[in-house]
């Protein structure tokens, strides 16, 4: 991607791969919400970070170890060691490693002072160029790691597992214990997801994962909100039906005796969701802000009526940790019989078709959609 609304074919020389680094054959990689909103030209990330164009996108990625560097061994996220021909997931954000945020114990790489992350803000303009998914190699730098997949899982389903990874940070923030009584999430607890698209249905199977007694998703089209109910939601709100944030409110409300819900988790990438997200808790609900990664403007908030009233608890969750993707995985794994995340790949596309593929992602008549090599 050189510019905005710009895809194109390039090639790279095969690189040489250096000490404590790593060269995978990609077999797959998911177009994120991000992807989309940076092919429009809305590229400023978290920190104010922007898109370092040109880029190669692709930071939902699975691929085979082909090459590993000397020392390179000891790239897993849970210190396993590391084979030539081990299928892996690549960890998206490089951490400096010597910023305040990455030595102090806060522990999430987007929040890293130099913010540098495969496929969205780490251009591809310097050897060894191959820093993206949509591609047939993608390098992996010495200071990144990889998490490894179990050898059952199918491709489908390991190529959830960085969206996966954002809900299970919040929901792992949402758990923390609080000093005021029974705010966060916990067995049992009304949950509302905010979005339909890929972000929101893995909050919704993390929800139903960890035990939630009621899961209502809110969003569009019906084609979503039909998958939504086969893999996590009992209830669903169709926003094209229920057109006005005053009915979703109410809708919401309804299924949750009247109350709101426990926690409502923002993931339709859009500012007013924030406001509604909030008026859908309950007194001394949770709400996790997950959607808004890309910055798309400001929206109207009542801090007296919908904050402090209600004792809220608000949550900003700006991706995820590294152990997060060995975390993801294993639910991946240990649920892969009732709840077959790798349905959410629902469009594959050539990388020659790259710029189709983001249209169809857009186009909201798919979920997740694929490159592959």
């Amino acid at each position: 991607m050189n510019a905005p609304g710009k895809v194109e074919l390039e090639t790279f020389p095969y690189p040489k791969v250096a000490p404590n680094a790593a060269l995978l054959r990609m077999e797959m990689s998911g177009i994120c919400g991000t992807d989309k909103h940076i092919f429009r030209g809305e590229t400023t990330h978290p920190s104010a970070q922007e898109t370092g164009f040109p880029i190669i996108p692709g930071h939902e990625n699975v691929g085979i170890i082909e090459e590993l560097g000397g020392d390179a061994t000891d790239l897993e996220v849970e210190g396993r060691e590391l084979h030539e021909g081990d299928r892996v997931v690549p960890i998206c954000d490089v951490p400096c490693g010597k910023c305040f945020v990455c030595r102090s114990s806060f522990g999430f790489a987007t929040s890293c002072l130099r913010n540098v992350a495969y496929g969205t803000t780490l251009s591809c303009r310097d050897p060894p160029h191959l820093f993206g998914g949509w591609a047939e190699y993608m390098y992996i730098l010495p200071q990144a790691t990889l998490a490894k997949v179990p050898e059952q899982l199918s491709v489908e389903a390991a190529v959830m597992t960085e969206v996966l990874t954002v809900a299970v940070c919040g929901f792992n923030k949402a758990t923390n214990p609080y000093p005021m009584g029974k705010e966060g999430f916990g067995p049992g607890d009304s949950v509302v997801i905010l979005g339909a698209g890929p972000l929101g249905i893995c909050h919704g199977i993390m929800a139903r994962m960890m035990g939630a007694g009621n899961v209502i998703v809110v969003g569009a089209p019906e084609y979503r909100l039909k998958l939504a109910r086969k893999l996590c939601a009992d209830h669903t709100v169709d926003i094209n039906q229920f057109n006005a944030p005053a009915k979703r409110i109410e809708a919401v409300k309804s299924m949750t005796d009247n109350r709101g819900a426990d926690l409502v988790a923002e993931c339709a990438g859009v500012p007013e969701a924030v406001s509604q997200g909030l008026d859908m808790l309950r007194l001394g609900g949770t709400l996790l802000v997950a959607g808004n990664y890309i910055d798309m403007g400001a929206a109207p908030i009542n801090p007296q009526k919908q904050i402090l009233s209600k004792n809220a608890r608000i949550i900003g969750v700006n991706g995820q940790t590294a152990a997060s993707y060995a975390t993801a995985l294993k639910l991946i794994n240990r649920f892969s019989q009732t709840i077959p995340i790798g349905q959410m790949v629902t469009h594959k596309f050539k990388i020659e078709e790259a710029e189709r593929a983001l249209q169809t992602a857009i186009s909201m008549e798919s979920l997740e959609v694929a490159i592959v090599p």
